[in-house]
């Protein structure tokens, strides 16, 4: 039984990887699912020729990197999990009554998954989010104490993502601004990520992560939406804060 566990979850990381790295790299945003901006309206309110101008969400800018910053994100994340799934296939560690492979694996199946669903069927789509999000702090709390730092960094990583397709979701129906959608994702968030790192015993790759996250949606938003930049640099405080307590 432990060896099928083992052979899962590198299976699980393998399928991650690869539908990441194929999302990460192709050409039209899949994962764009704000609502449409209408270009070109005539004065007094009438609609002259309209056009439909594509939006960057804040999902897209994880799933399909705008700089440097998130491109090396997504690559030490793949890299830290295939490490981890190695590792734990030729030396396991995760043993005991409440193992970690389960919630991780299953953060990462739906983390392959759903991502490819926002344009075919929004809710399902949202559900994988939430199946990723707290399956990834689960095994996460699962894991602590055994030195995986994947596996905290995952979900850190997994929190910033899932809080802002979220948003993004409920967003878009009510016709959000992308500042208004920024804040509410990064900072609930932050908030939860300060809550859940008290959990994670000193795991600190998990505010590693969402720093690091919030450092790149800065970055890339920046020129474009300053109030989204300026809602991820609170974001990065709040989680500075506890990074530091974690480390002392």
């Amino acid at each position: 039984m432990a060896r099928m566990a083992e052979i899962l979850y590198l299976g699980s990381v393998t399928v991650f990887v690869a539908s990441g790295a194929v999302l990460a790299t192709m050409g039209h945003p899949a994962a764009q699912i704000a609502a449409p901006i209408l270009a070109g309206s005539a004065p007094g309110g009438s609609l002259g020729l309209s056009t439909v101008l594509p939006v960057a969400t804040l999902p897209q800018l994880y799933v399909q990197p705008q700089n440097l910053l998130m491109w090396a994100l997504l690559v030490a994340l793949w890299s830290l999990l295939l490490a981890d799934a190695i590792v734990q296939y030729l030396s396991p560690t995760d043993h005991g009554r409440n193992p970690a492979w389960l919630p991780l694996s299953l953060a990462l199946l739906g983390g392959a998954v759903w991502p490819w669903l926002v344009g075919i069927h929004k809710p399902l789509a949202t559900l994988g989010a939430l199946l990723m999000l707290t399956a990834a702090l689960s095994g996460a709390i699962r894991a602590r104490g055994q030195f995986r730092p994947a596996t905290a960094f995952m979900a850190g990583w997994s929190l910033a993502l899932g809080t802002a397709t979220l948003a993004t979701l409920i967003g878009a129906p009510l016709a959000l601004t992308t500042p208004q959608t920024a804040i509410l994702a990064i900072l609930p968030g932050a908030v939860i990520g300060m809550i859940t790192q008290e959990r994670l015993d000193g795991a600190l790759g998990f505010s590693l992560a969402m720093i690091w996250a919030f450092c790149a949606v800065a970055i890339s938003t920046m020129g474009s939406n300053p109030e989204v930049a300026l809602a991820a640099i609170i974001g990065i405080s709040g989680m500075g804060v506890v990074l530091v307590r974690a480390a002392t």
